[in-house]
Formats: C-alpha cells, sequence, structure tokens
C-alpha cells in the first residue's frame, strides 16, 4: 500500500479542546480504519503538532481521510506522498539520463 505523510497543526478549535484529543484521535482511527487504511499518530515538538503515517490503499482514498479530518476544523494538515526506502531502487532506476 502507498504511504503518506500527515503534518497537522491545531486550529484554535482544536487547541481549545485539546483534552478530547484522543476521543478525535479515536474516532479518526476508525474512520480510517473503515476506509482500510492503517494509521500511526505521533505528537511532535517544532513546526508541526502532529504527524500521521497513512497506508492507504491509492491516493483518492488517502486524500479522502486527509479531507475528512480536515473538515472537523481542529487541524490543518499538509499531506504528502512518502516512499520507502524499498522503493528507492525501482524509483531511481526510472530517472532519464541525458
Amino acid at each position: 500500500m502507498p504511504t503518506y505523510i500527515a503534518l497537522h497543526n491545531h486550529r484554535k478549535e482544536g487547541s481549545q479542546t485539546i483534552k478530547q484529543l484522543p476521543e478525535r484521535l479515536e474516532q479518526a482511527t476508525e474512520i480510517a480504519h473503515s476506509m482500510d487504511c492503517d494509521v500511526e499518530y505521533y505528537l511532535t515538538n517544532g513546526q508541526y503538532d502532529s504527524a500521521v503515517i497513512v497506508d492507504a490503499p491509492d491516493e483518492r482514498t488517502a486524500k479522502q481521510l486527509a479531507l475528512g479530518v480536515t473538515s472537523t476544523g481542529t487541524v490543518t494538515t499538509e499531506f504528502q506522498r512518502a516512499f520507502h526506502e524499498s522503493e528507492l531502487e525501482d524509483l531511481t532506476n526510472g530517472i532519464p539520463t541525458p
């Protein structure tokens, strides 16, 4: 399955209800599982408040999950495809040479 990384920042509404974060995370995980996605959640220090690793069946499903999470109004999301090191050789073999 393709892997994606979602980098989140808490919006004002999310920060004001931060104690509800465990429940929101549980709900988001249940939704992810219902979409055949696996998720790993990490609180982070630095520029982003959290990072989520998402394994999804395809890009469309992954994006739908990200849009659903963002639609709650509690976080903003920067969402991107991540390539595992096991994919490196295949990717580099496809680089055209001048």
